[in-house]
């Protein structure tokens, strides 16, 4: 085995991410021993994961509600931090994150994949020596201290003492106070709650208050979609959905170019038949 390769740590109903990551990763030259592909059909299954994490460089854990909760990734997990292997964990869900993990980088894959992938590869050559010229180190972030200090106070009543441990490691890596409150949301699993925590954060974006669209860019007969419409409708949702509603409701927004549509396409996602007409009749609509 390459003393270079890179161990992947996966749960099967993750697959298809992780077996993109991987083939991306040895596209950009990263060696890469994955289960599906590296045990012989003789070999022992759990001897060759054994001596694939003893014998690998670097350890990548595709973390997620569902690899938390496998005893084989938690085996790997172990087994990689007894052995000294650096871990790079890749979170492409919220989810509760292993204990032994909490301190270590954390990858955010929620969002953009060719980000993750970026900072996973260097992550990953970070760690080897290389001929190429070195950058200057990215200097840590200093935020304000009372920033940090509600930040913490507010994830507190969500996770409890951890938070403290959880907002010095991520807030060297934040380059703003909204950059941290996202990379501390991944700790949190509950829906409402993670929505909840990210809604007070005071710089979240604003929603664009620019000039209302034309007439001829919306739907003939059709209202187009206001700011004032979106924070009404955002209200009204609550009532069903709670806190997350507004979230919910932004990102509808952003693929729907008239106020009926809008509605429509929040209303199909409550599933209560009762609850969809009493939401449509609040706002109006039938």
């Amino acid at each position: 085995m390459n003393p270079e390769t890179c161990f992947l740590s996966y749960s099967r109903s993750d697959e298809d991410f992780a077996l993109r990551l991987a083939k991306d990763l040895q596209a950009r030259g990263v060696e890469m021993w994955v289960d599906r592909f590296s045990i012989r059909p003789s070999e022992h299954w759990d001897r060759a994961i054994e001596r694939a994490i003893r014998g690998c460089r670097t350890v990548i854990a595709v973390l997620s509600p569902r690899s938390v909760a496998s005893e084989n990734v938690a085996d790997e997990i172990s087994l990689a931090i007894d052995a000294g292997k650096p871990i790079i964990p890749v979170v492409i869900e919220p989810c509760d994150l292993p204990l032994r993990l909490t301190r270590r980088h954390l990858i955010d894959a929620t969002g953009s994949y060719d980000i993750a992938l970026k900072l996973c590869f260097d992550e990953i050559r970070g760690g080897q020596e290389s001929t190429a010229p070195i950058a200057p180190a990215r200097q840590p972030v200093t935020h304000d201290p009372g920033k940090l200090a509600l930040v913490e106070s507010r994830l507190a009543a969500i996770v409890g003492p951890i938070a403290q441990i959880l907002v010095e490691r991520a807030a060297p890596r934040a380059d703003s106070i909204d950059a941290l409150y996202r990379l501390l949301a991944l700790h949190i699993t509950n829906e409402a709650d993670r929505a909840g925590f990210l809604s007070s954060s005071p710089e979240r974006p604003a929603l664009d208050e620019g000039p209302a669209p034309q007439a001829s860019e919306s739907v003939a007969g059709e209202k187009s979609i206001r700011t004032g419409d979106l924070e009404r409708i955002s209200a009204a949702l609550t009532s069903y959905m709670g806190p997350i509603a507004p979230i919910v409701a932004r990102k509808e927004g952003e693929a729907c170019r008239t106020l009926n549509d809008l509605m429509r396409r929040l209303a199909a996602k409550l599933r209560d038949e009762d609850d969809r007409s009493a939401f449509l009749r609040q706002l109006e609509l039938q």
